[in-house]
């Protein structure tokens, strides 16, 4: 080869390899741009026990939806007719308590009287109601109700006091204020000047679960805590709580988009419908029999 004469060969790989790396840039440089949705929450892995629902149960239950719904489906997991409840899959005589925790109850008719008394196959049991609201204007209401104990706390995974409220959509210049739904919020929320927040009790669910009911009791769980059910979820796997649970109906809180918006996707919650699928998924492949709820 003649030693002055151009190679061509360098250019060649540069072109190779280059490309890739280029592209990899691109990629890093996106993930900056467009704040990328965490995903350690959702491994459940190195967490997991096996809970007690055989195989030949969890593959009854309905399907889980795996593609994102474009609509807001208010109500769905309640008054879909398709869901399998454990009760209508095993017999419940073996148990020794019944109880029903409603984790973010707001008022009774939300879900409990609308959709667990009227609408889950208690089999003829009675079942023991705790209604856990942290927002004080629920509270009168089930003081005076009977057969069901508030617990007028947020649930957390410790006892603390914590921020609670909503904090609004910001999107540009523009300002929507969420409807009153609470939950957890950072110490920023208090400070912002936006958010209507206050500061309320939290209890230590897995602490309360592991101190009040047993194996042999049978344990129905809603959880409705707009974002807070992550941190749950792996706190009672982690602590090895999950399976005191035999049945759980979870909404799990991801960036929708929304009407209110000019039809961008909120970033509220960091999590993705992709993730809060894997997250039901993992559940599913540990025996546990859960539920979307929407």
């Amino acid at each position: 080869m003649n030693p002055r004469k151009p190679n061509p060969a360098p250019s060649l790989k540069l072109i190779v390899y280059g490309m890739p790396l280029l592209f990899l840039l691109l990629t890093i440089a996106s993930m900056f741009k467009h704040k990328p949705y965490t995903t350690t929450t959702t491994t459940l892995t190195s967490l997991r026990p096996h809970c007690n629902a055989p195989s030949s149960i969890i593959s009854q239950l309905e399907p889980l939806i795996a593609e994102e719904p474009l609509d807001v489906w208010e109500g769905l997991g309640k008054e879909e007719s398709h869901i399998r409840y454990l009760p209508s899959l095993t017999d419940l005589s073996r148990s020794r308590r019944f109880i029903y925790v409603d984790l973010g109850a707001r008022d009774y008719d939300s879900s409990i009287g609308s959709w667990f008394a009227k609408q889950y196959p208690k089999q003829n049991r009675t079942f023991e109601i705790y209604a856990v609201e942290a927002d004080a204007s629920f509270h009168a209401q089930y003081r005076a109700r009977r057969g069901v104990t508030l617990l007028p706390y947020a649930a957390w995974v410790r006892n603390e006091t914590v921020v609670f409220g909503s904090r609004p959509i910001v999107v540009g210049s523009k300002v929507w204020r969420m409807r009153p739904f609470g939950r957890i919020e950072g110490e920023q929320a208090a400070a912002d000047g936006m958010s209507a927040v206050v500061r309320v009790a939290a209890f230590d669910f897995v602490e309360w679960l592991t101190r009040n009911v047993a194996e042999e009791d049978f344990v129905v769980v809603k959880m409705d805590v707009e974002g807070t059910e992550i941190e749950l979820v792996r706190d009672l796997v982690k602590r090895g709580a999950m399976c005191l649970i035999d049945e759980l109906f979870m909404e799990c809180h991801f960036d929708r988009y929304v009407k209110c918006c000019s039809g961008e996707r909120i970033n509220r919650f960091n999590f993705s419908y992709p993730q809060c699928y894997r997250l039901f998924k993992e559940l599913r492949d540990m025996g546990s029999v859960v539920h979307q709820w929407w």
